[in-house]
């Protein structure tokens, strides 16, 4: 938690603080007015863009979500230091949201807004994201080929375990070389690309009061909008196992903004990459390097969850190719 003078910082607002309690990501304040949460910011900048996509969302009419509390000076933050300080609403009572291809296509619909919300700030550009994107892909595939190089040179030759390993690598060379490749397409325009959340997530989403809420962003990390769908979809399917609700929600998000072609391959890049199963297979070359005892048991699991992913994948590669026939076919 970040160092701040809470005492002073309350001040700025009209509730009367009774009680402090810090947890792990803001802290949660008893005042007369109820109770609030007090979240800082290390980029003021990032804070000035979430009041600004928060505050277009409500003027599109979808108003459950966490809005800025202004001060005694009508300020929707403040600025203390370099950092930056907002206080919202803290809300007792949750609950889960109940999954299905309702609460998908509802929950595509809100992100879509959210993205059209964000996309209209000038404060962040979208481009430097996707730079940053194609740079952290291109490192990680240049990483991936030295730690092969390595393996293969000490234990390219040995026989079992170790050389089932080795061959394991090339395809996963190649699903790293992919996704970089596809980040960097041609037909993808930096004009085109706007800030996001880095991951949206299962945690993001609760019902109040009987009505879909969207909650947290408040200390995000920002990548492209594609990244927040492909990361979304990738760990519905994987909780739940249903293509039905990835279509489902898709739908929703189409409703108020349609995807192009080149959106589904921003997303099927991220999705491409292999992450589980080259986490393990790097975490077993390691153990291999320093002569520790290693074990293929994770490996094979990570397959296991990566076979899963294989057919989401494929679906939604089906879905864009379906996409761009239809753009193709439709009359002038």
């Amino acid at each position: 938690m970040d160092k701040i003078d809470i005492s002073e910082v309350c001040q700025h607002y009209r509730a009367r603080v009774i009680r402090v309690t810090p947890l792990d990501d803001c802290y949660l304040l008893e005042t007369n007015r109820g109770p609030k949460e007090l979240h800082i910011w290390p980029r003021v900048d990032v804070m000035r863009w979430s009041f600004s996509w928060r505050e277009r969302l409500a003027r599109q009419g979808f108003r459950e979500l966490e809005r800025f509390i202004r001060t005694r000076e009508a300020k929707p933050f403040l600025v203390v230091g370099k950092q930056g300080v907002t206080m919202t609403d803290h809300l007792r009572h949750i609950e889960a949201c109940l999954p299905g291809e309702d609460f998908a296509r509802q929950s595509g619909r809100v992100v879509a807004m959210m993205h059209l919300s964000q996309q209209e700030s000038p404060l962040l550009a979208g481009a430097d994201y996707l730079k940053q994107e194609q740079m952290n892909a291109e490192s990680k595939w240049a990483h991936a080929k030295a730690v092969v190089e390595s393996y293969r040179g000490k234990f390219g030759s040995e026989k079992g375990e170790m050389r089932w390993v080795a061959e394991l690598m090339t395809p996963l060379l190649q699903r790293l070389e992919r996704s970089a490749t596809m980040l960097s397409h041609e037909s993808i325009t930096p004009e085109s690309i706007s800030v996001a959340h880095r991951d949206l997530l299962r945690d993001n989403w609760g019902m109040v009061n009987g009505k879909l809420y969207l909650r947290g962003f408040f200390r995000p990390s920002l990548s492209i909008q594609q990244r927040d769908v492909a990361s979304y979809l990738r760990d519905m399917y994987m909780t739940h196992k249903d293509l039905r609700q990835v279509d489902s929600f898709l739908d929703g998000y189409e409703e108020v903004k349609p995807l192009q072609y080149t959106d589904y391959t921003l997303m099927l890049a991220f999705m491409a990459r292999p992450r589980e199963v080259w986490r393990s297979v790097e975490d077993y070359v390691k153990r291999v390097l320093r002569n520790k005892e290693v074990h293929v048991t994770g490996i094979e699991q990570a397959l296991q969850s990566q076979q899963a992913v294989d057919i989401l994948l494929r679906h939604i590669a089906d879905r864009a190719e379906r996409s761009r026939s239809d753009g193709v076919h439709e009359p002038l």
